[in-house]
């Protein structure tokens, strides 16, 4: 024992000289680019807040936070990018409802609540269900009766998006069964509802409305449980005859697990006064959002009760891991 007593004390004293390093390290963060995984195509509702949230934070902390799309399996292929990253600040993710959907709907290779350090929400959006400019649908009864007659599919961001969620809740609540076709981006997905290829889609009024504006694809309902400020003419779900239907995707920012405590709260202070600028408010609003920035705490709490929810949802839905 008294042998081991020196090389614990030299064990101490570097442990101790390597504090002061580390806290030199975080003082100066971010002194390199950040990369800002993203789990969606370019020109998405999630790309489009990332791209906000990059330059804003770059802005605010004097470095280039450069956007980093990962599509694909809902969003797991960034979640395990992010995942693996190391925890210094130099790798962040936005990520948004598919992160708890798929860890119910697939099996991950994550960990919801052990893999990842929440650091702020961003926003929350409801869904638009929409139809070809031609189609013969123009209301959610319409829309269960064709089912009801012929086959139909829907189109989705991918297994686990808010998009193949509303579908599948449109399916159990309506008595009908329709095809879900999963695409790489809810982007594609909107493009072939518009050309006739599947017959409708639950999108992101960001992602939708390029097409709703230029006569190509027509607005049916939205998946709040109240009508969006932004489309005061399009009627809810619930309205139209499938009481109890809700749905709103929600966005965050994530590091990987582990990461350091001075870093989060740094993030966290800029997220949160970002959310506040008339600019980000005004566009979030204009594309659908609600500004939902807040402390990580809440952020964690709202990962771990989604990831109940859909546990529940999913076997009342009898919807087994893939």
């Amino acid at each position: 024992m008294a042998r081991q007593l020196p090389m614990l004390a030299l064990a101490a004293v570097a442990a101790a000289a390597a504090l002061p390093s580390i806290s030199a390290a975080q003082a100066g963060w971010p002194a390199r680019p950040v990369r800002l995984l993203v789990p969606a195509q370019p020109g998405g509702s999630t790309d489009t807040l990332a791209r906000i949230a990059g330059q804003k934070l770059g802005d605010a902390l004097g470095q280039t936070f450069v956007v980093d799309n990962r599509s694909g399996a809902g969003g797991t292929v960034a979640a395990e990018t992010l995942m693996r990253a190391a925890p210094d600040g130099y790798t962040l993710g936005v990520a948004y409802t598919a992160l708890t959907v798929n860890a119910v709907l697939q099996k991950v290779p994550y960990d919801t609540l052990r893999d990842f350090t929440p650091i702020s929400l961003i926003s929350t959006s409801p869904l638009v269900l929409v139809v070809g400019a031609n189609s013969q649908v123009r209301t959610v009864k319409d829309l269960v009766q064709l089912a009801k007659s012929k086959p139909l599919s829907y189109g989705s961001a991918g297994i686990g998006s808010g998009g193949h969620v509303c579908g599948e809740l449109l399916n159990v609540m309506a008595g009908i069964r329709t095809v879900h076709i999963p695409y790489k981006g809810a982007g594609p997905a909107s493009a072939d509802v518009a050309a006739g290829q599947i017959e409708f889609q639950f999108g992101a009024q960001l992602t939708t409305q390029g097409l709703v504006k230029a006569g190509r694809l027509r607005m049916v309902a939205v998946t709040s449980a109240r009508r969006a400020s932004t489309l005061p003419e399009v009627p809810t779900m619930a309205e139209s005859g499938l009481p109890g239907f809700e749905f709103n995707n929600w966005f965050g920012v994530l590091g990987p697990a582990g990461l350091p405590a001075p870093l989060v709260s740094r993030l966290n202070a800029e997220l949160v006064k970002m959310m506040s600028l008339p600019d980000v408010r005004e566009r979030i609003t204009f594309d659908g959002g609600e500004p939902a920035a807040g402390p990580p705490e809440a952020f964690r709490a709202l990962l771990a009760s989604d990831l109940a929810k859909w546990s529940k949802i999913a076997r009342e839905l009898r919807m087994q891991p893939n």
